[in-house]
């Protein structure tokens, strides 16, 4: 009897040990996609303000 509750013990320990490593590898997963995008966002912001300054940059040549 003793080695039966042994057993039920460990496979329900195991359950929850596999269960909430899935669970934390799939928000890892989620934290580092939400990473790279507002790393995109970043980037895009500063092409735009590059870009900006190349347009006033050649603006004031043609005027000069």
């Amino acid at each position: 009897m003793n080695t039966a509750l042994t057993i039920i013990g460990l496979s329900m320990l195991i359950f929850v040990i596999v269960f909430y490593l899935k669970r934390a590898n799939e928000k890892r997963k989620v934290r580092k996609v939400q990473e790279q995008l507002e790393e995109s966002k970043h980037v895009t912001e500063r092409e735009k303000i590059r870009v900006y300054l190349d347009e006033v940059n050649e603006e004031t040549r043609k005027k000069h």
